[in-house]
């Protein structure tokens, strides 16, 4: 008896799908639809085109270049919302002049700093020619004679309207 040579090809493979078996009992009985009468329609104008445009794309916010003085904004938190006010000096005139008016800009919502207790405040600085808003630390007494290595500021978003 010759060896059998191994299988090299095998037969291709395919799915059978079966639709749901036909039930043939007898269906409940449903009263008919009511009667409605015809809606007329009216034909449409054949020289009319209606044309359907995308919207516009959507447009890039505009860059801002970073200030050219530093900015500062006081972040306080209340309860679980925190407000940024933009730090304003009004102006003082002199003794015997009316003051002029002074309006400052309204707060704004901020996304609370992590470790900000209920009640205090910080301060956020855009330093100038910078995109981005730190966390300064505060000002560190050093032993004399003895070098200190301050932490570095934080990285926070800056406040926005």
């Amino acid at each position: 008896m010759a060896a059998r040579s191994p299988r090299r090809s095998f037969a291709t493979s395919f799915i059978i799908t079966l639709a749901p078996a036909c039930y043939t009992g007898s269906a409940p009985q449903t009263a008919p639809p009511p009667k409605t009468e015809p809606v007329p329609v009216e034909p449409t104008k054949p020289d009319t085109l209606t044309v359907v445009t995308n919207p516009p794309r959507p447009t890039p916010p505009p860059k801002t270049e970073p200030p050219k003085t530093n900015i500062s904004w006081t972040v306080t938190r209340h309860g679980a919302d925190c407000q940024a006010f933009a730090a304003s000096a009004c102006p003082h005139p002199p003794p015997g002049q009316p003051i002029p008016p002074c309006n400052p800009p309204p707060p704004m919502k901020y996304a609370c700093p992590n470790n900000l207790a209920d009640g205090a405040s910080l301060t956020v600085t855009q330093l100038a020619n910078q995109a981005d808003c730190f966390i300064l630390p505060g000002p560190i007494s050093c032993p004399p004679n003895v070098s200190c290595n301050p932490p570095p500021p934080r990285k926070v978003a800056c406040p926005h309207f």
